[in-house]
């Protein structure tokens, strides 16, 4: 198994502080957000074989995740998608494609924004259980009002996806997508399909929904918080409530 952290955001709802810092190089309690995720990688080692750990970023924080990098000694490969603008930006799944292009494996994606307290061991468990669907991790909201800003999911009682609609006005689940995805390597061919349909690839959830609508995919449950830092008002309720649980 392979993983790859996204990173090649602009953090444009966050500015002034992305400006010159990607989002996944903030601190939280003195720490990167990304290193957090680290952590995770570092923990799932006893229980799988990781043959690689890779951070796909853009041109203008490429500098940045080198620095981090060689900061905090860090075993990953860094991928520049070239991209120097929120204007240019591949979005998510093509960035995907971007830094997994010519590899046969399974693969775990991260988004290098999320904050989580689940290990990523029974999820994986799971996943692996459901190949070669893709499995993506969801989680329960606190107050489903807060719906209207995630892709929110519908499962039965095998975890298989029934529904998955992004931000939708009036929500019908309290169960949100994290980007946090298994795809199995007898998966990938799926990723590029959906790209060469002109779907919208800018943000993940468009290919879930996609593959939804044409395939069999799962969600797993996590345990514990999560947080999504794409808000002032999340960064700070992270820094307060967020708990290094492995």
């Amino acid at each position: 198994m392979r993983i790859l952290i996204l990173a090649a955001g602009y953090g444009t709802r966050l500015y002034p502080l992305t400006l010159e810092m990607p989002k996944p190089l903030i601190k939280i309690n003195n720490k990167p957000i990304i290193n957090f995720l680290m952590d995770k990688i570092l923990y799932l080692e006893k229980y799988f074989k990781i043959e690689e750990v890779r951070v796909v970023t853009n041109n203008k924080f490429y500098n940045n995740f080198l620095d981090w990098k060689n900061i905090y000694k860090i075993n990953a490969k860094i991928f520049n998608d070239g991209t120097n603008s929120p204007h240019e930006r591949l979005g998510a799944i093509k960035d995907i494609q971007f830094a997994i292009e010519n590899t046969k494996d399974n693969w775990l994606i991260l988004g290098g924004d999320n904050l989580f307290e689940d290990s990523l061991v029974e999820f994986l468990k799971f996943s692996q259980k459901n190949k070669p669907c893709v499995t993506i991790g969801v989680c329960r909201l606190e107050n489903k009002s807060q719906a209207s800003r995630f892709g929110i999911v519908d499962l039965d009682i095998n975890g298989c996806i029934l529904r998955f609609e992004e931000k939708p006005k009036i929500p019908f689940s309290d169960l949100a997508a994290s980007c946090i995805y298994f795809f199995p390597k007898d998966s990938l061919y799926l990723l590029d399909e959906f790209i060469n349909s002109k779907e919208n690839a800018d943000a993940s959830g468009k290919y879930i929904s996609w593959l939804v609508k044409n395939n069999k995919v799962f969600g797993y449950i996590l345990k514990g918080k999560w947080f999504d830092i794409g808000h002032f008002e999340t960064l700070k309720i992270a820094e307060k409530e967020f708990l290094i649980k492995l």
